[in-house]
């Protein structure tokens, strides 16, 4: 068996099972490789004169890797896995899932299938700051200041009429607006320093983009972070079509991080502007294609078969 589309998680989990699902009704060779098995399957690769083969097993199934021509990977953080979390580090189960994990991530490193994606690619979501340096030759960023200092914060605050925070990490974080409770916490910035922006005065547009393609839906919500929008009828999303220079500035930037797979938060500023306040290289596309009929997973199947 070969020309294999490999799909690893949780196989309910929705934008996984969404892909699953598009990959069989348009006839493509599908494993799905159940992470929660972890302790019960096997990983092994060989690298021999830039020739690399190896086997992934579980209890249903074994495929040689180099049958493999696309992998989409889901994967959760292995040791909160609910098989993994409570056992001592000393225990084999433990030991095993460790290096599963470390073979397969070096495996979707190399392996020429495409990926969605490479771990190497991810990695400018873990600092904020710098994905802001490759976002700004595309799109506008907010001013900005990383500071673990009381007073530099409070005198960006004072310089815009609203600021809001978050992570700087690539951890998720509920992007929150600066207000006067939160002058009397501003003694905890010793011990992790915080990332303000300018307040931008627009509406929303959530961008994936998949290869070459792009599927926008434009947010309406009076919430800070929409998605946490808790009022009565929540967010709501509707298809948005990009203008031509946008779409095409959000396929050479998810292009230039090598991710065949982003989440593009883009504002239209009132002004006129266009800002993106991060790429997201893991974007869970299924409420965005429940909410708008967008073929977001037929097209991340048909790019991992390679179409």
């Amino acid at each position: 068996m070969n020309n294999i589309v490999l799909l690893l998680g949780v196989p309910n989990e929705p934008p996984l099972a969404l892909v699953a699902s598009a990959l069989h009704k348009n006839g493509v060779r599908t494993l799905i490789w159940d992470q929660q098995k972890v302790t019960i399957s096997n990983c092994k690769i060989q690298i021999e004169n830039s020739n690399i083969t190896g086997i992934l097993s579980c209890p249903e199934w074994t495929v040689s890797l180099e049958d493999v021509v696309g992998v989409y990977t889901r994967l959760a953080s292995w040791a909160t896995l609910p098989e993994i979390k409570e056992l001592p580090p000393t225990d084999p189960r433990f030991t095993h899932a460790s290096t599963l994990h470390l073979i397969l991530d070096e495996w979707l490193e190399v392996t020429p299938a495409r990926v969605i994606n490479r771990t190497s690619a991810n990695d400018s979501n873990n600092s904020k700051p710098y994905q802001a340096l490759m976002i700004r030759r595309y799109f506008y960023v907010p001013e900005t200041l990383v500071t673990n200092q009381p007073d530099a914060a409070l005198d960006f605050c004072s310089r815009h009429p609203r600021t809001i925070y978050k992570s700087i990490s690539g951890e998720r974080s509920i992007v929150t607006e600066f207000d006067t409770q939160d002058m009397e916490r501003l003694n905890l910035l010793q011990n992790s320093p915080i990332q303000l922006q300018e307040w931008i005065s627009g509406f929303d547009v959530r961008v994936h983009v998949v290869g070459d393609r792009t599927f926008a839906t434009r947010v309406e919500s009076a919430a800070i972070d929409y998605r946490y929008d808790y009022s009565i009828n929540g967010a709501g999303f509707t298809a948005y079509e990009l203008p031509a220079d946008v779409e095409d500035a959000c396929i050479q930037l998810t292009a230039e991080m090598k991710l065949g797979l982003a989440g593009l938060d883009l504002r239209f500023a009132n002004d006129g502007r266009i800002f993106c306040f991060e790429v997201n290289p893991s974007p869970a596309y299924s409420v965005f294609e429940s909410s708008t009929g967008q073929p977001i997973a037929e097209a991340i199947a048909l790019y991992l078969a390679g179409s």
